[in-house]
Order: C-alpha cells, then sequence, then structure tokens
C-alpha cells in the first residue's frame, strides 16, 4: 500500500490479519495503536514489536516497516 498525505499524520483502521506495508520510508515514522493490537517490524532491527491500546513505536531509522492488525485495530502514523 502506497500512503500519501499532505498532512504529517494518519489514521488508518485495519482488519483483523490486515497488513500495512509501509516500504522504504524517506522519514522515521511513530506508530500509535489507539484500538487494538498490532504487531510491527524493522527492517534493521533485531527485534519485533507487539502495540497495545495506547502504545506507541518510534523507529529509529529508515527503512522498510509492517504492520499487522492481530485483531480489528486502529493506528495513527506520524512523520516524525
Amino acid at each position: 500500500m502506497n500512503l500519501m498525505s499532505k498532512t504529517p499524520k494518519i489514521e488508518l483502521l485495519l482488519q483483523p490479519h490486515q497488513i500495512l506495508d509501509l516500504e522504504e520510508t524517506e522519514h522515521r515514522m511513530a506508530i500509535e495503536c489507539k484500538s487494538g493490537v498490532l504487531w510491527v517490524t524493522h527492517s534493521g532491527e533485531n527485534q519485533d514489536y507487539m502495540l497495545q491500546a495506547g502504545k506507541r513505536y518510534i523507529s529509529k531509522t529508515k527503512g522498510k516497516i509492517v504492520i499487522e492488525a492481530i485483531n480489528q485495530s486502529c493506528l495513527d502514523i506520524e512523520e516524525n
């Protein structure tokens, strides 16, 4: 999925097991789980992250980020 937004923040609703692929992001990203549970992996990092409602992941480097909704989940993605 190629996301383009004129604002630095976007809110998305993902269905269970839906995958969002942020290919080779140019900027660091902050991903906040608003509801549900998300699995986040970032190329070049040694671990994956499980985000529950209220938790946030902030990328330390540029690169590909893959997000999977474990159940129906709402999330914010913001350029850092």
